[in-house]
């Protein structure tokens, strides 16, 4: 059996609850942020777009690597939130920081 077909049986086997789950996860947190902060309705669908984005590829590629381990389904789809929600806050601080320096509000400076 090849690569590929081992992969299309991986994701056959999975529920899609939790694929769906695992792409969700970074969105309701977005979107809280988001509110409280303001921000404008353009701004606001790039960054949840981001955040989605980021969310669904790292937590995803989290779920089907613990799943390629032969490890629980379970513990699959927990590793896949954590690491997803983990990706998303991390890409969500980048592209934060970009848009500061952008707009020269904020002056990254090295440290060391």
């Amino acid at each position: 059996m090849s690569t590929e077909q081992q992969m299309q049986q991986s994701l056959a086997d999975l529920p899609a609850w939790m694929l769906i789950l695992v792409a969700l996860a970074g969105l309701t947190g977005e979107m809280w942020r988001a509110e409280a902060a303001g921000v404008a309705v353009g701004v606001l669908v790039k960054r949840v777009l981001l955040r989605f984005g980021s969310s669904a590829l790292f937590g995803v590629s989290m779920l089907m690597f613990v799943y390629w381990l032969k490890q629980d389904y379970l513990l699959a789809g927990a590793m896949g939130i954590a690491v997803g929600l983990i990706g998303a806050d991390i890409s969500g601080g980048i592209y934060s920081r970009y848009l500061a320096k952008k707009a020269g509000v904020c002056n990254v400076e090295r440290q060391g």
